[in-house]
């Protein structure tokens, strides 16, 4: 009998060292959103979406932010991320990694579910077309960024630029708004940003000392899907299940809803079918320029 009660607690240890094992419901669970600004930027846009995630479902939940995809991809392997709010390229690479339950994808503030990064230059620097790049400098998003690096590529390549030869130099920066002050810094000739930026965030800019009126848009890129909400493999079914349910109640209605919305630059979210799935990886894949 001793020894029954022995293996028993040895088979309860072994088990609590698994990653992601169901442990009790304190454990605080990690939420990351990549890529993404600066943690201090992530923060300010996603920590009233995490805090109504807890409100909502009664877990503990705190923001990490990753700065290389390596160390993102080695948190979800070994089990220290729970859930996760990606650029679609980032789920297409990494979707072994991920829990093929619930997965949702972002809406946009009108309610859709592509977008686009359109070019920016200064109203004064008579740029009028994309391929008046040529010999000049542009300022890309991140390179795991779907609207501002693949598509953008893949904009350029249509017009007949290839970045590498063509281009006078180019650089890649994580956020809109360090891509938009280079511009209008004249740092950089033009810059590629998300499609919304420049009418949603007025106030914001304001703050910033970002003068929108003084930038333009040249050129968008085809529309690409907006961003994927998944958990790891080792999320406990039912905290998956509270999650996906929080986040598909929020409602731009909702004033309450609506702020937390707007601060973390999305519209909502809706279950993603295989279909979705499968639509999103055929058209990253057109977009890809070698």
């Amino acid at each position: 009998m001793k020894i029954k009660w022995i293996l028993v607690i040895i088979l309860f240890i072994l088990l609590l060292w698994l990653p992601g094992y169901a442990q009790s419901p304190s454990r605080e669970l990690k939420m990351s959103i990549f890529p993404c600004t600066d943690a201090a930027n992530g923060f300010r846009k996603f920590h009233q979406l995490v805090a109504y995630l807890q409100q909502s479902s009664g877990l503990k939940i705190s923001l990490v932010f990753y700065d290389d995809p390596a160390g993102y991809e080695r948190a979800l392997k070994k089990g220290g991320l729970d859930f996760v709010i990606q650029d679609p390229y980032v789920y297409v690479k990494l979707a072994d990694k991920y829990s093929n339950a619930n997965i949702l994808q972002a809406l946009t503030l009108d309610k859709k579910t592509t977008q686009s990064g359109v070019v920016i230059v200064r109203k004064d620097s008579g740029l009028k077309r994309i391929m008046d790049l040529k010999g000049k400098t542009v300022m890309f998003g991140s390179k795991l960024s779907s609207p501002r690096w693949i598509a953008a590529r893949h904009l350029f390549k249509k017009n007949g630029l290839q970045i590498d030869r063509d281009l006078r130099d180019y650089f890649n920066k994580e956020c809109c708004e360090d891509v938009a002050f280079n511009v209008l810094l004249n740092v950089v000739d033009a810059g590629v940003v998300c499609d919304h930026f420049l009418q949603e965030h007025g106030s914001r800019q304001v703050e910033l000392g970002l003068d929108a009126g003084q930038l333009v848009v040249i050129a968008a890129t085809d529309q690409v899907p907006t961003k994927i909400f998944s958990g790891s493999k080792y999320v406990r079914d039912d905290d998956m299940v509270m999650i996906t349910r929080a986040l598909m109640h929020l409602d731009l209605q909702n004033s309450e809803h609506r702020r937390i919305l707007e601060n973390a630059d999305l519209g909502g979210f809706r279950k993603a079918s295989a279909q979705d799935l499968s639509q999103i990886r055929e058209l990253l894949a057109r977009m890809q320029v070698n």
